[in-house]
């Protein structure tokens, strides 16, 4: 019931409270979505570029970094994963940190190192220019492995974009965050952290009919007609520096606003509410062993379909949510197993 209230009350905020029908919640929409549609179809053919069975990787970073939440990318190494951050930090030309943890990381190498300075002068304060509180773009490797000592503060800055530097607590600017493992995590003070990525998925390596094509590609045998991905040279490997026409490129206020305006141009409908609600249910009560589904993560959800809703040219969530539902549900069970 508790949940539900939160649920409903962030319906009501994304109809403005006035009920209104599916039809008149796109004629009151507070943002014409035709331009960002047609600037985020353009990012995910120009990330595409090059990478061969990635599509769906591609789509669900781009709707992350839309609604402002983090994805997790599951998979072996060498199957692109820290490829699609570093073309999302290119496309919206921002600041972008990338990083491999390994059991003896040490917050310095987030974070930043400790102000010789300022501890002269008794202050405990990081420099964080070009580590992880500074960036708008984040990869980093292997995330199950961070300590105690790096844990509780990527918390923080993955929830509240909130970094505390000394006395004071500044403002993160992170877009997204792709976090990237070989295997689940094992160990439970690791729930926390798992439980910040909205968005998961498993990346396997290419199949046997498309590796000759990526092969091909980066061979230098077969060039794409555009001029998305410049090639390192005439023939042979390719470079992955990302060219886009300025007209058509995302900017940060579009991964800024998206967010806010989905929440007041889509309607949530009763049923979708009871719909999230009873999912959670059946998950947790109906399972054995129960898979457990946080608060957090229904309310999050919430907006990540709203948000949807708005790309995909939809003014309820009624068309929308029952696949995502459906995927979800799938997802969590299978993971499970």
């Amino acid at each position: 019931q508790h949940l539900e209230a939160i649920l409903e009350q962030q319906a009501a905020a994304g109809s403005n409270g006035n009920g209104s029908s599916s039809s008149s919640s796109s004629s009151a929409g507070v943002i014409d979505t035709s331009e960002l549609r047609a600037k985020l179809e353009n990012a995910i053919r120009v990330m595409q570029t090059g990478l061969v069975e990635r599509e769906t990787e591609v789509r669900l970073l781009m709707l992350a970094a839309m609604c402002r939440e983090h994805i997790l990318l599951i998979g072996p190494p060498g199957t692109a994963k820290s490829e699609v951050g570093r073309r999302l930090s290119q496309l919206i030309q921002g600041s972008y940190f990338e990083r491999l943890l390994t059991r003896f990381s040490v917050p310095e190498e987030l974070f930043g190192p400790l102000s010789m300075r300022a501890l002269e002068e008794d202050k405990y304060v990081r420099q964080t220019r070009g580590y992880l509180p500074d960036a708008q773009v984040a990869f980093i490797d292997e995330i199950f492995k961070a300590n105690s000592a790096i844990l509780n503060t990527l918390l923080t800055i993955l929830n509240e974009r909130l970094f505390d530097n000394g006395s004071q607590r500044l403002k993160v600017p992170l877009v997204t965050l792709v976090g990237a493992s070989n295997e689940l995590p094992e160990s439970e003070e690791l729930d926390a952290l798992y439980d910040r990525f909205l968005l998961r998925k498993e990346v396997k390596q290419v199949s046997v009919a498309g590796l000759t094509q990526m092969l091909d590609y980066y061979a230098g045998n077969s060039y794409d007609d555009g001029d998305s991905v410049t090639p390192s040279s005439s023939r042979g490997a390719r470079s992955t520096t990302i060219q886009v026409d300025p007209s058509a490129q995302l900017t940060m206020d579009d991964f800024q606003q998206t967010r806010t305006a989905a929440l007041s141009a889509v309607r949530v409908p009763q049923h979708v509410i009871q719909l999230l609600a009873d999912l959670r249910s059946y998950l947790q009560d109906k399972i054995e062993p129960p898979v457990y589904v946080s608060d957090r993560r229904l309310v999050k959800a919430v907006a990540l379909m709203q948000v949807g809703c708005v790309l995909y040219r939809h003014a309820s969530l009624s068309l929308f949510t029952f696949g995502v539902l459906y995927c979800e549900a799938a997802r969590a069970v299978v993971e499970y197993v």
